[in-house]
């Protein structure tokens, strides 16, 4: 007659099965004993035990014993022990609790579940198995109407070939896409990325993040305001205030995009570029159309393309390309490029220097190599030959070789008055400068040079100048902000 009287109202719940049922109104008049094969019904969900007491005035079950939970063909749920309350559409299972749907299986300890909204939560830790992951929370809360899982505390995601460490993580494992809330690390064996939001496709590896994110590997870090990141195709992009930052050269680029391709190692910074060279005591900076960082290893190097400018304290440049190999610490200037270093303008068709430890050691100039000191607005010291080497000692430059076809003019000062008095023209094969607090001290010149002086007063206008002589005074930076001027 209970029976018949439960199946009459879908609120009440409807016992469907017990071998055997005990009613004893002295010693538990509260609830009914059911004992062996023990299955319930409630709304759309079918609860099987081995033992349970029924409440039927507060619509209650607790069961003992095989616990399991049928939630039409969606939701399987075991345990151990089970406290149903019927007027709640609640269920509380304790006790090796494991919970199955169609995509994920989740095991724990303790699980909540709410048969009328469908959302279960566990406050303990649970790990869940969703196809080739494995993800691991101390708390949590799973939506199976959406698939919809939300991590807490200590989460942990392990994959064959990545693993991501936060402390809040939504999941959905229909669509498998993971968003992250707060401090979160996707960890692989070449690189971390880094987020405070985003999300990660795991079904297309595809994945965008934002706040304070960044890519970091053994050599370097990419940051940015967004990351996108495709992982089948190894490529990455940031956007807004991006930093480039090399830990091992201590040099960051700075600029609005970079484009990251893993497989290449390679890193492409555009749109308002610059970058920084830290030295022991000052700071390269340089801007370019484009900077390439390339990380391979043996082929490391950073590339500048178009207009390049850069200021040093001591130590400017302009050329339309630039290489900079740490491989072998040699920076290449291409298409006219120029260096001003101590009051010298320094030119070749191609210009290289040797970088050691921060500092510049030498200097290769050729073909067409020519130094320029301004005297003043009319007069200017000049040295040309085939190529030229220029050794430095703190970045300062000590002595520069000039080999072959060596060309000079100097204008001859009285020492005391400082008036002009001649123009020393002067050819030799090769001859030695040597320099001293950033003044030319000498010049010895190898074979016997041809020398000729003539009087300031009778210097002709087109004795004033060696053949090639361009000044680009006007072109040299004289701050950080001049790199940016055209």
């Amino acid at each position: 007659m209970s029976v018949n009287l439960f199946a009459q109202e879908s609120k009440k719940i409807e016992i469907l099965n017990a071998d055997n049922t005990y009613a004893n109104a002295n010693i538990h008049p509260d609830y009914w004993r059911l004992i062996g094969n023990v299955s319930f019904k409630h709304n759309d969900a079918v609860m099987t035990c081995d033992s349970a007491y029924h409440y039927t005035s507060e619509n209650k079950m607790e069961a003992f014993g095989k616990i399991k939970i049928n939630q039409g063909d969606s939701i399987t749920l075991t345990g151990e022990t089970l406290t149903y309350f019927g007027s709640e559409n609640k269920a509380d299972i304790k006790g090796n609790v494991v919970l199955i749907d169609k995509h994920m299986t989740l095991n724990t300890k303790q699980v909540f579940y709410n048969l009328s909204s469908n959302v279960a939560s566990y406050p303990h830790a649970g790990t869940i198995i969703d196809n080739e992951k494995t993800i691991n929370s101390k708390k949590g809360a799973y939506h199976s109407n959406i698939h919809k899982f939300i991590f807490k505390d200590s989460v942990v995601v392990l994959s064959k070939d990545y693993k991501i460490l936060t402390d809040n993580m939504h999941y959905n494992s229909n669509s498998e896409v993971t968003y992250f809330f707060g401090p979160s690390y996707i960890i692989s064996n070449s690189k971390t990325i880094y987020c405070e939001n985003g999300w990660y496709n795991t079904k297309t590896n595809i994945a965008q993040f934002r706040e304070n994110s960044y890519i970091t590997t053994d050599n370097y870090l990419l940051k940015g305001d967004s990351l996108y990141y495709n992982k089948n195709k190894q490529y990455g992009k940031a956007f807004s205030n991006v930093e480039l930052i090399d830990t091992v050269e201590n040099m960051t680029v700075f600029g609005g995009i970079a484009e990251y391709f893993e497989a290449k190692e390679k890193v492409i910074i555009s749109e308002k570029p610059m970058l920084e060279l830290l030295f022991e005591e000052d700071t390269l900076f340089m801007h370019a159309k484009q900077f390439v960082s390339q990380q391979k290893e043996g082929e490391k190097k950073i590339l500048a393309y178009h207009k390049v400018k850069f200021f040093k304290t001591d130590f400017q440049g302009k050329c339309d390309s630039l290489s900079y190999n740490f491989t072998d610490s040699i920076v290449e200037m291409y298409n006219r490029p120029v260096l001003w270093s101590d009051g010298f303008q320094i030119t070749a068709d191609s210009l290289q220097f040797l970088v050691n430890k921060g500092e510049i050691s030498r200097m290769f100039l050729k073909p067409n190599p020519m130094i320029v000191a301004q005297e003043d607005s009319l007069d200017y010291n000049q040295i040309k030959g085939k190529s030229v080497t220029a050794y430095f000692t703190n970045n300062k430059m000590r002595r520069m070789d000039v080999m072959g076809n060596g060309q000079s003019i100097f204008i001859i000062k009285d020492d005391e008055k400082e008036d002009k008095k001649g123009l020393n023209y002067t050819e030799c094969t090769d001859l030695i400068l040597y320099f001293k607090e950033n003044q030319l001290k000498e010049v010895t010149y190898e074979v016997e040079p041809t020398s000729t002086t003539t009087p300031y007063q009778d210097v002709e206008e087109k004795n004033r100048y060696l053949k090639g002589f361009n000044w680009r005074g006007a072109e040299q930076p004289k701050s950080k902000e001049d790199i940016f001027i055209r």
